[in-house]
């Protein structure tokens, strides 16, 4: 939490500027107009295919979209770092907007009813201070005119981190991670799961299991693909 106070602290004394080529910027979000009209669009037919090679689990899935195509080094990744690791979750509702308004024209007319976070385990959680994904839900179920429901969803079990892991690690790490809350009633209810990064899409098809379960229409979208 102390280095949390710091980082928004040093906000005062620097001015927020763009993090694709530096000039101050005044907006809700972390780059100007024109970084944002030059950032890499995500390939919805390359995320499916990703998602369509972790078999049985993903052929339920309704759609998958990213806002961005990841770009390691570039603005997509300083965003996301920003997001993430830099004490900054002010910039994940419009961040979400954006992830909103681009999922409703990907969806072909499929709105969802919820907006669900993908869960933190909690010793992370307090580390960071916040969930990097519920500002993005948040933001995304106002743009999609959707109830925010930051509860639905609970990590049940630790995992380490995916970032390092092989294709079959990643899927065995997050296995059985998620649950309900005890209290959700989704079936029939179609549920957006909204996390930072889709890179093989295990977690967030680890977390639709449950859903799915349930009785839920799933749908999955993200704020960048990095295959």
């Amino acid at each position: 939490m102390v280095s949390v106070l710091a980082r928004s602290l040093s906000r005062l004394v620097f001015p927020e500027v763009c993090l694709g080529c530096g000039v101050p910027t005044r907006g809700r979000l972390p780059v100007c107009a024109s970084c944002l009209r030059r950032l890499p669009h995500a390939s919805s037919e390359a995320i499916r295919a990703e998602l369509d090679a972790r078999g049985a689990a993903a052929q339920d899935i309704r759609h998958a979209a990213a806002l961005w195509q990841f770009d390691a080094g570039g603005t997509v990744q300083r965003i996301q770092h920003a997001l993430k690791y830099r004490g900054l979750p002010r910039i994940g509702a419009p961040l979400g907007e954006l992830i909103g308004s681009s999922f409703s024209e990907t969806a072909s007319g499929w709105r969802p009813d919820v907006v669900a976070p993908i869960p933190l385990a909690r010793t992370r959680q307090l580390e960071r201070g916040y969930n990097q994904a519920d500002g993005l839900a948040a933001g995304a179920a106002e743009a999609l005119e959707a109830r925010f429901d930051p509860g639905l969803m609970h990590r049940v079990r630790s995992t380490r981190s995916q970032t390092r892991l092989s294709h079959a690690a990643r899927w065995a790490n997050v296995q059985g991670a998620f649950t309900l809350h005890p209290d959700a009633t989704v079936r029939g209810r179609r549920v957006l799961l909204i996390d930072d990064v889709i890179t093989t899409g295990a977690t967030l098809l680890a977390a639709a299991e449950p859903l799915r379960a349930a009785g839920a229409e799933v749908s999955l979208a993200a704020l960048a693909f990095a295959p």
